[in-house]
């Protein structure tokens, strides 16, 4: 209808095409062979829609760099975005529909791959007990405030290390990065980096516990979920500036207590954090350490 963004019209309509010729490559064995020796060998003529009053976009596509052929779809559109990182916008299940610059992703809330990840100052899957009481003893969670200039919750606090895959991205490789830029934990991106995987005993990264797909009005994305054991004899947590405002270990169980005042906000009250629309807005769990 009319309410349809024109430009969202635009990008949609590229992705199709995208998922058009990876049918083409992948039903037609000719066609395949062709497309690894990349000879330019036409595969499709489209017709596609340009921003409003520029009219239509002719063009043929064929056995090119795929990336290449991204960007050259996107070019008209925005030459400026067409260069940037590219990431893949996914169905449900998390299978790839097509590429598109990164910054249309978050200004049309397109559904993409990434991560999340809880750090922790030893393994949540170590049950052993503590010398007090006999009880399983948990680990305590690494929590930052993400600063304020964060598109997606500002200012709040976060349990979380998370990021976006880009195209192609392994999510395992995705977990190791996103720790490193953002803690400065580097130790799973050099144990991928010498070609160790997860099983490697070294390996402080743990394997892909689940996956789960987060709907909201501002952000859409499959996510898989990992673990990271910090040893913290050995390691050191640097923030990076433009994502973190602090930081520091806090038991689980007030994480847990946190986690619990979210949820139930949104049941009571029907809101999120960080919409600045309920009364428990200021308040903070916070831990006192002359009683832990």
């Amino acid at each position: 209808g009319n309410d349809f963004p024109r430009e969202l019209d635009c990008v949609l309509s590229r992705i199709m095409v995208q998922y058009a010729l990876s049918k083409i490559t992948t039903t037609n064995p000719d066609s395949e062979e062709e497309a690894q020796k990349g000879d330019g060998t036409i595969l499709l003529h489209v017709t596609l829609p340009l921003p409003e009053g520029l009219g239509c976009q002719q063009i043929s596509l064929s056995h090119e760099n795929y990336d290449d052929c991204v960007r050259h779809l996107f070019t008209p559109l925005n030459s400026e975005y067409a260069q940037m990182e590219l990431v893949d916008m996914v169905n449900n299940n998390g299978d790839v529909l097509g590429l598109l610059p990164r910054p249309y992703v978050h200004t049309f809330n397109i559904l993409h791959r990434g991560i999340g990840m809880i750090v922790t100052n030893k393994s949540i899957f170590d049950t052993n007990s503590n010398n007090t009481g006999g009880k399983s003893s948990t680990p305590d969670v690494y929590v930052h405030q993400r600063t304020s200039t964060k598109r997606v919750f500002p200012s709040l606090y976060d349990m979380f290390v998370g990021g976006v895959s880009t195209s192609g991205e392994d999510a395992t490789w995705t977990a190791a990065r996103e720790v490193a830029e953002e803690l400065g934990l580097k130790r799973a991106l050099r144990v991928l980096e010498q070609g160790g995987d997860n099983n490697s005993l070294d390996n402080p990264l743990s394997n892909e516990l689940f996956q789960c797909t987060i709907c909201t009005s501002y952000n859409r994305c499959v996510v898989s979920m990992f673990a990271y054991t910090c040893d913290t004899s050995s390691e050191t947590i640097k923030w990076q500036e433009e994502e973190v405002a602090w930081g520091g270990w806090v038991p689980y169980d007030v994480v847990e207590v946190a986690g619990k005042l979210s949820i139930d906000r949104l049941k009571e009250k029907g809101v999120w954090p960080g919409t600045g629309e309920d009364d428990y807005e200021d308040e903070r769990v916070t831990n006192d350490e002359s009683e832990a």
